[in-house]
């Protein structure tokens, strides 16, 4: 992401998060932090439209995602998760062992794709998001992966 993407980014955001958008001032904090990274997604197929974005920082041996946004005409076609798997390689090659974030309690979409992409619920922030808008901490671990795999084996040595 780049200060000239930030009209297109903004207007996502506006869709995405109509109640309490990230500011323009907001993104450019996150370009300015040297263990912050965020980055867009373009349509190869509309002149490299931007179509999504992901911001995340590394801190030590985990990473929290901040924020990621897919634009309305582009949901649906598993760029979101292309995101958060591109958010898990990161962490891969950094060695991190964990990805944090948290996610508004009332939006089932985003929860579902976080739940698709191996991430737990790990606790709630009540009224994190103002009076009775709770946050869904979620985390990924590297330990997930391993879980889900022995769950699998079980399930096809016992049948």
């Amino acid at each position: 992401m780049r200060e000239a993407d930030l009209e297109a980014v903004l207007a996502i955001e506006r869709q995405s998060f109509p109640e309490e958008p990230w500011t323009r001032g907001m993104f450019q904090r996150e370009l300015q932090i040297p263990f912050a990274t965020s980055m867009v997604a373009r349509d190869t197929r509309a002149d490299g439209a931007i179509v999504g974005y992901v911001c995340w920082r590394c801190l030590g041996d985990e990473l929290e995602i901040l924020n990621l946004a897919v634009a309305p005409t582009a949901r649906k076609g598993g760029l979101g998760c292309a995101l958060v798997a591109l958010v898990v390689e990161e962490a891969k090659t950094r060695g991190a062992a964990k990805i944090h974030l948290e996610v508004r309690d009332d939006n089932e979409a985003a929860i579902f794709l976080y739940r698709r992409c191996e991430f737990f619920p790990a606790g709630l922030r009540r009224h994190y998001y103002g009076r009775d808008h709770h946050a869904v901490l979620m985390s990924w671990s590297a330990g997930n992966l391993d879980r889900t795999n022995a769950d699998v084996d079980k399930q096809t040595t016992s049948d």
